[in-house]
């Protein structure tokens, strides 16, 4: 079996509205959702995810998160009392960028000003928020990321980047070359970071890494048994800790699933760690 390394356990705050089907890719948005309020899946998933936290302080969470939902009053009411009592009991989340709107930017066009205007403006609502919980982290919605993003993350000094899903089957998704013919691949998104100065973080994936293992792979049909297997594996060890997650020289696995998820199998889904 393959070498176990530290876990870094991270959720993705998107509410229903926010999947690509219904906004922010250019041809998979076929219902336009312009929705901004909560929606009654997330409000059950903060009950069910503050239920699972509470039983399990010993574990650090990171959450990406979308800035626009902070816009939302009792989104952000919910979310503040949760982080006030997960802080009084012990227990250690982060706050991070999944940008300002929910975007797949390497679906598109490059558009490094729309980019940069997205995180700056994600950045202060978020920093503002999250106070001493922020950390200059980001993870492209839906996995879009393509290497021209990197240079815009570094100018606006961020540190880490957790969105690639190094599966050959999703490199569509690192944005047409610039070649003219074919997709950027995951290597090129990886180089680019790197000579941008900021850690990559790519996510766990299942048969070495043919398929995803994150994300939505933890509920489609037939992937979601390997998916769910593979987890179980490899979250068989200690949690990483923020030092080994800055190292680019340390290596971590990463894992991610949705705060929506929560609301799954009438609120009794938890995500599938296999606990140290």
């Amino acid at each position: 079996m393959k070498k176990l390394f530290p876990i870094w356990l991270t959720i993705d705050s998107d509410d229903v509205f926010h999947h690509p089907k219904f906004q922010g890719h250019p041809t998979r948005s076929k219902k336009q959702i312009k929705k901004k309020s909560i929606s009654d899946e997330m409000i059950l998933s903060f009950e069910k995810f503050n239920e699972w936290h509470q039983k399990n302080l010993d574990l650090p969470i990171t959450i990406f998160l979308i800035g626009q939902q902070l816009e939302c009053d009792k989104f952000k009411s919910i979310l503040k009392k949760l982080l006030e009592k997960s802080k009084r009991n012990g227990g250690d989340i982060k706050i991070a960028c999944h940008g300002y709107t929910h975007t797949c930017w390497s679906a598109f066009r490059p558009n490094k000003e729309e980019f940069r205007n997205d995180l700056q403006i994600a950045k202060k609502i978020i920093k503002e928020f999250a106070e001493t919980s922020w950390r200059p982290w980001f993870r492209a919605p839906g996995g879009y990321i393509a290497p021209w993003m990197a240079e815009i993350l570094k100018l606006e000094d961020f540190e880490l980047d957790s969105s690639i899903n190094p599966t050959k089957f999703l490199s569509i998704k690192s944005g047409k070359s610039e070649k003219g013919f074919g997709f950027n691949g995951w290597g090129s998104v990886h180089k680019a970071m790197n000579n941008a100065g900021i850690i990559e973080r790519p996510w766990l994936t299942t048969f070495y890494p043919a398929f995803p293992a994150c994300g939505p792979a933890l509920h489609f049909p037939f992937l979601k048994y390997f998916a769910n297997s593979t987890w179980k594996k490899f979250t068989n060890y200690r949690v990483a800790i923020e030092d080994e997650i800055k190292d680019k020289n340390i290596e971590i696995t990463t894992v991610y699933w949705h705060l929506l998820d929560f609301s799954k199998n009438k609120g009794k889904w938890t995500p599938p760690i296999n606990k140290k």
